[in-house]
């Protein structure tokens, strides 16, 4: 995969702000982005799409998928520390090394997790879907360019070994815990957007 593939959708990540502003992403609409960006981002470029056609299916994708996860009501996506650690949303990807590699990553995560929500027809913030998602487009990375970003190798190491889900649960209550203790309160907000958000 081209590392400029990589860097678009990191920059669409990055500029999604102004495309947010843009008419609502309809749940069709979603699945056919998550549908560009799984046969983009993962797999094997083929030869019926330049590079450069590639990097903008990836990036349009992502800025949908984002957008989507973000506004609508039929999802929940948990973007805390204990969801994301390759990635510190809050500060932003800029500052980390492999910033490009992280975004893409990102995109991975909220298309797993929007997809298997949507499937489903109920929210569900478990980081389970998306952090298999996230995996297989790390694995694409690893083997053609060699990344190595050590948060996420501990989750593939999770995988191996089968404790991956089991993982993912104990992180989603340690997501929802932070939350209770800044916020108090016995019971969840109807629509919880973005937890990382969320958090002080």
């Amino acid at each position: 995969m081209p590392r400029s593939l990589i860097r678009a959708s990191a920059l669409a990540l990055a500029l999604a702000s102004p495309a947010l502003a843009s008419e609502s992403v309809t749940k069709d609409q979603v699945l056919d982005a998550i549908r560009v960006f799984e046969s983009n981002a993962a797999a094997s470029l083929t030869a019926q799409k330049t590079p450069e056609e590639a990097n903008g299916a990836v990036a349009s994708a992502s800025n949908t998928i984002l957008k989507f996860a973000l506004e609508s009501d039929l999802v929940v996506v948990d973007l805390g520390t204990d969801s994301v650690p390759w990635c510190d949303v809050k500060k932003g990807l800029s500052e980390l090394s492999d910033s490009g590699e992280r975004g893409l990553l990102l995109a991975a995560y909220l298309s797993g997790s929007v997809k298997a929500q949507l499937h489903s027809g109920r929210q569900d913030p478990n980081p389970y879907p998306g952090w298999v998602a996230m995996l297989r487009v790390y694995h694409s990375l690893k083997v053609r360019e060699g990344l190595r970003i050590a948060e996420v190798d501990a989750l593939l190491a999770r995988q191996a070994d089968g404790t991956l889900e089991s993982f993912a649960a104990a992180a989603l209550q340690r997501s929802n815990e932070s939350l209770q203790k800044a916020y108090g309160g016995a019971s969840a907000p109807q629509k919880q957007i973005v937890t990382a958000a969320s958090q002080p």
